[in-house]
C-alpha cells in the first residue's frame, strides 16, 4: 500500500525513535521505530536516520513537515532548542527550532524542552506529552506523572506548567539491577506482586535506609534463598516507595494523572493505591500525537 502523509510526528528520545505518518483529521497511517535513539548518533546522522524510517511516506511534490519532541532537541541531539521557563504553556510554536536538513522534500521542526529554575530541573519530550493531554483535558487542573527513566510529577494550572519534579528511579533501577553486586540476586523479567508491596512500604516509610534496604536484597538471597524476582520486585517497590515519599507534595490529596508507559504507570498506580493515593492512565501515544498535532495545526494556521 502506498502511503503518503500529511504531516509526520517524531518522538525521539535518548535510546529509541518513534515516528507516525499521519493522514486527514489525524488518522495514523503508519507507524515506525527504531532503537537508534539520541545517545548513539552524531549531529550528521539524524537526518539519515530519519529518512531511513519515514521516506516511503514522503510525496516528491511537496513538502512534508515532520514535528519532532525529546532528546534530538538536546544539546548533543540533531540541534539544541532552547527552553521556556515555568511558568509555561507547554508548547510555544514561536520557540519552534528548525533543524537543517538536505533532503528538499522535508521539513523538521523540533519542540523546545522546558526549565525550572528553582528549584533547578529540565525537561524534554514530555512538555508535548502534556500539551497533548491538556488538550484533549482544556479544563484540568491538577497533577500528572510522567514514569519513565526520568520520571516528572508536574502540576498544572490554567493550561499552564506551574512547577515540577524529576526522579531518576528508571535509570536507578536500571543501574542498580544491572550494574551493581544486586545484579546477582534479580531476575531480568520475573514479578511478584506481594514482594513489590513490601517494597513499596519499606521505601516510602524508611527512606533513609534505602542504602542498607538495597544491600539487604543480597543478603537475603544468600542467607535466606530470596527468590530472584521476589528480589527484583522488591527493588522495584523499594525505588517506587522512595519517589512516592519524596512526590508527596504532588500527589498527597490529588487524583493523579498517569501518562507513560502501561508497564510503568500500572506500577505507579499501584504504588500509590498501596499508599492511599489516587490515579488514572492516559495514553502515552495518544498524548504524544495530540501534543505534536497541536503544534502542527497551530504551525499551519500561522502560514495561512
Amino acid at each position: 500500500m502506498d502511503i503518503k502523509a500529511k504531516w509526520i510526528a517524531a518522538d525521539w528520545g535518548t535510546t529509541h525513535m518513534r515516528a507516525w505518518a499521519i493522514g486527514d483529521n489525524d488518522s495514523v497511517l503508519a507507524y515506525r521505530e527504531s532503537n537508534e535513539g539520541m545517545k548513539d548518533l552524531q549531529q550528521n546522522e539524524f537526518e539519515p536516520v530519519l529518512l531511513r524510517l519515514i521516506e516511503n511516506w514522503l510525496d516528491d511534490n511537496k513538502v512534508t513537515n515532520v514535528m519532532a519532541c525529546g532528546m534530538v532537541g538536546a544539546k548533543q541531539g540533531w540541534v539544541e532548542t532552547p527552553y521556556l521557563k515555568v511558568p509555561c504553556v507547554p508548547i510555544d510554536n514561536s520557540q519552534l527550532t528548525i533543524a537543517s536538513t538536505k533532503n528538499t522534500h522535508i521539513k523538521v521542526y523540533l519542540v523546545p524542552g522546558v526549565m525550572q529554575h528553582q528549584p533547578a530541573d529540565i525537561m524534554r519530550g514530555e512538555e508535548t506529552q502534556i500539551a497533548g493531554f491538556i488538550n484533549e483535558n482544556p479544563n484540568f487542573n491538577g497533577v500528572v506523572c510522567l514514569p519513565g527513566t526520568h520520571a516528572k510529577w508536574v502540576s498544572i494550572k490554567d493550561r499552564h506548567i506551574t512547577s515540577f519534579k524529576t526522579y531518576m528511579t528508571g535509570e536507578l533501577f536500571g543501574v542498580i539491577s544491572n550494574h551493581t553486586l544486586i545484579r546477582h540476586s534479580t531476575s531480568i523479567k520475573g514479578w511478584n506482586q506481594a514482594s513489590f508491596e513490601i517494597g513499596i512500604h519499606e521505601g516510602f516509610e524508611n527512606p533513609g535506609s534505602i542504602g542498607s534496604d538495597l544491600f539487604s536484597l543480597r543478603s537475603e538471597s544468600i542467607v535466606n534463598d530470596l527468590d530472584r524476582d521476589e528480589a527484583r520486585s522488591r527493588l522495584s517497590g523499594l525505588l517506587l516507595g522512595l519517589e512516592l515519599n519524596g512526590a508527596q507534595s504532588y500527589w498527597k490529596n490529588n487524583n493523579v494523572t498517569l501518562i507513560g508507559s502501561e508497564l510503568l504507570s500500572n506500577n505507579y498506580h499501584q504504588g500509590l493505591k498501596i499508599l492511599g493515593g489516587e490515579s488514572q492512565l492516559f495514553s502515552l501515544e495518544a498524548a504524544t500525537l495530540s501534543g505534536l498535532s497541536s503544534a502542527y495545526k497551530e504551525l499551519n494556521s500561522e502560514s495561512e
